[in-house]
């Protein structure tokens, strides 16, 4: 039987083989001091341990007090990084907010997604996509991380943005087999808005990877123009087909609607990439009616039909913008699925952006932000259609 001092050992060579590829996969792809500190701290936890071991082994003192002042000093960076990290929580009146929907969960600062500045958590997730996923190059990696620290060096500007945290620990729940089903949403509400008069809204669905800020906050710029609020519900990785992911969008509404009130007959939904799912599940209980559906490099529900879909929304306005050389939902697919709504009897507009690949919300943000911004006053100007 082994001795409770060998089970010891054996546990600080594990924890040590585990942490310190970790930390160094950090401290490679991380961008943020904070997220350097994190990932030192966390290799000085895994090997401050394993270096008091073998100084205990070897009878070297000194060794054993580098081990101890290793372990030490990761804890108190750990603790540093802690007493940083954003708490999710704005004051009533700040343009945005994190919110979860009753019966929900509540912000947990001491998550790894709660720790790690955001920008960091997606240059980690670039590293692992260009390693596993075929169809994410190299190239669009250096393009896609350009452009998001340009994105995020100019929201770290704002103190709002930088105080609601994230929505990504939500991914690792899912990933990790949890119940990430937690009524997270993030609302903005620009500052001119009377939250007592019901305002049109615009709702916006994220795609795999996560809610990532960065979405709100290209979105406010939508919302300040037009003085209208933004609400944008976390689903764990953005499989909306899931159970629970049409609940999920019909409960950010309603309780959005508690803190500044909702105009019912213009509420727009926007979906992006996996998003697109959520938006063909519009309507299909009972909740919000939707004056417009955008579809934006969307992926489609492959089990709802566009005639189902278009009988259920009846005759309303759809705008379609995707990548003519998006490899994930190629231009073809888009069209065809655009011609069967169009022959359902919905009012559909497409829009082809030639050369653009799935990034085309983060290539193209001002052209698509245009174009959202001068469709949601004509749909709104447009008289809504009669049942058929």
């Amino acid at each position: 039987m082994s001795s409770p001092l060998v089970l010891l050992k054996a546990f600080v060579l594990l924890l040590a083989l585990t942490v310190l590829p970790m930390a160094l996969f950090g401290l490679c792809c991380t961008v943020t001091w904070q997220s350097r500190l994190f990932s030192a701290s966390v290799g000085m936890i895994g090997l401050g341990p394993l270096l008091w071991c073998i100084g205990y082994e070897r009878g070297s003192l000194l060794q054993g007090r580098v081990g101890k002042s290793l372990l030490v000093a990761g804890v108190a960076g750990l603790a540093v990084v802690g007493w940083l990290a954003p708490d999710g929580h704005t004051a009533e009146g700040a343009k945005i907010h994190t919110r979860y929907s009753p019966r929900g969960g509540q912000y947990i600062a001491w998550s790894i997604g709660g720790l790690l500045p955001e920008i960091d958590q997606l240059h980690l997730g670039y590293a692992v996509a260009v390693a596993f996923d075929p169809l994410f190059t190299r190239q669009q990696r250096r393009d896609i991380s350009a452009m998001t620290d340009t994105m995020y060096a100019e929201m770290g500007a704002d103190a709002d943005f930088t105080a609601v945290g994230s929505a990504l620990p939500s991914i690792y729940r899912e990933m990790g087999f949890e119940e990430f089903r937690d009524g997270h949403y993030f609302h903005y509400i620009p500052a001119g808005v009377d939250r007592g008069k019901p305002t049109p809204t615009l709702v916006f669905l994220h795609g795999s990877g996560g809610n990532f800020k960065a979405y709100v906050w290209l979105l406010s710029k939508v919302a300040d123009e037009l003085g209208i609020t933004v609400i944008a519900p976390t689903f764990g990785m953005g499989n909306w087909e899931k159970r629970g992911g049409y609940e999920a969008i019909t409960r950010a509404i309603a309780d959005a609607g508690r803190h500044a009130a909702i105009d019912p007959d213009q509420i727009h939904l926007m979906g992006l990439s996996n998003g697109g799912k959520g938006l063909c599940l519009a309507e299909s209980t009972a909740g919000p009616k939707f004056r417009t559906l955008i579809f934006l490099s969307a992926v489609l529900h492959d089990r709802i039909k566009p005639g189902e879909l278009a009988a259920r929304l009846q005759q309303r306005r759809i705008l379609i913008l995707s990548g003519g050389s998006d490899d994930r939902v190629p231009w073809e697919y888009v069209a065809g699925y655009a011609e069967k709504l169009k022959a359902g009897g919905l009012d559909v507009t497409t829009r082809r952006f030639e050369g653009e690949d799935h990034f085309l919300f983060f290539r193209q943000r001002a052209e698509v932000l245009k174009l959202v911004t001068e469709w949601i006053p004509a749909a709104e100007a447009a008289p809504i259609p009669p049942p058929r």
